[in-house]
């Protein structure tokens, strides 16, 4: 069980570089988000009610579920998997939409919280979003280097499904455990401590 652990981790080694290009594209997206939330901050409240609701919209009921550690897992899991999966179907069309859609709304958020709560940007990366976000986002970012590297393999006719499952449940999921443990757990106390 060990090695077949190990040998998920040393994959990573072969997608590396598209997980790089991967956070490049989101980081791309998330400065596109900023930019426009400057350009409308006469309007920052509406509009931030408005990223506010779609991030944190539970699709089963109103409000936040009551296992909300469950709650992100699952949402995240789900993205997660379906930007491996369909990236290698859709020939990284997917992905990449992905990545532009969450740095945009991101960097959107980020910039109106500053604006409305008279916060720096900094303050709100760092104590709001990045303690959970390193894990989380790297999931994502490994997630669709891992579906671009497989699609390319898949191609080339060889066969992925396996190793596809194994990057997913030995590198992906694990991440996103810990991602929601600490935005249910440590993100609250940090934004009561260092933003509210």
């Amino acid at each position: 069980m060990l090695t077949w652990f190990n040998k998920g981790w040393q994959e990573v080694r072969y997608y590396q570089r598209e997980s790089l290009i991967c956070l490049a594209i989101f980081v791309l997206a998330t400065c596109t988000g900023h930019i426009l939330a400057m350009l409308v901050s006469d309007r920052a409240a509406v509009y931030y009610g408005v990223v506010r609701d779609m991030i944190i919209t539970n699709p089963f009921g109103e409000g936040l579920p009551d296992n909300l550690f469950m709650f992100i897992l699952a949402r995240n899991s789900i993205v997660s998997f379906t930007v491996l999966v369909l990236g290698i179907i859709t020939y990284n069309v997917w992905p990449v939409f992905i990545l532009l859609l969450n740095g945009a709304v991101g960097g959107f958020a980020v910039q109106m919280q500053a604006a409305l709560f008279n916060h720096s940007i900094f303050q709100i990366w760092l104590f709001g979003l990045l303690p959970h976000g390193v894990p989380e986002l790297g999931a994502l970012f490994l997630a669709s280097g891992a579906s671009f590297y497989y699609r390319r393999l898949r191609s080339q006719g060889e066969r992925i499904t396996g190793r596809v499952l194994k990057t997913y449940l030995v590198v992906i999921l694990p991440l996103l455990v810990l991602a929601a443990a600490v935005e249910t757990s440590i993100t609250p106390l940090l934004i009561h401590r260092f933003l509210l």
